[in-house]
């Protein structure tokens, strides 16, 4: 018995000898969303060469065009940066309107499921992928479609490539 109060005894005064103190620790998070171009696609070129590619359009795939990190539900949304596409060489017919080039998208990842969109381009945004959920490493590829019906056939020079520009923007919202 002795032993036992003894033992309690010497267990009080150590704990009465330590002391404890504490501090809050916060862990603050904060919505991020990342979206980024593949650097080697930095330019995406639509060729028309034969009579099928003026009656039936072109289309380039970009493949794993665009990556997308975000911790919340997302949307990207794409436009021209200009109302026409503008002659490089500025010689005769410096620009013509914007034909209707079409841009999809399609998820890389299998385990990405996203409402995708294919838009025609203008200077107005349109929604091209959509996500109710985040995601971490979501990859996609991206079509660019130019048009057929002989639309552009206007702009052809005899013996002569011609070449129009205009910049494609991508941004990402929260949804």
């Amino acid at each position: 018995m002795k032993e036992v109060v003894l033992f309690l005894a010497l267990g009080w005064i150590a704990t009465a000898a330590s002391a404890q103190t504490g501090v809050k620790l916060n862990v603050v998070l904060h919505d991020v969303q990342h979206l980024t171009i593949n650097p080697d696609q930095s330019a995406v070129t639509l060729a028309y060469h034969t009579l099928d590619d003026y009656q039936n359009g072109v289309e380039s795939v970009q493949n794993r065009h665009l990556s997308v990190f975000s911790t919340s539900s997302y949307e990207v949304k794409v436009k021209l940066a200009n109302q026409a596409f503008v002659r490089l060489d500025g010689e005769q017919v410096n620009a013509f309107p914007v034909p209707p080039i079409r841009v999809k998208a399609r998820a890389v990842n299998a385990h990405v499921s996203k409402k995708m969109e294919g838009n025609p381009l203008s200077t107005r945004e349109e929604v091209l992928i959509a996500s109710d959920s985040p995601t971490f490493d979501a990859l996609f590829d991206v079509s660019y479609h130019g048009p057929g019906a002989n639309e552009l056939i206007n702009y052809v020079e005899k013996n002569k490539s011609v070449t129009f520009t205009n910049d494609v923007l991508y941004s990402i919202e929260t949804k």
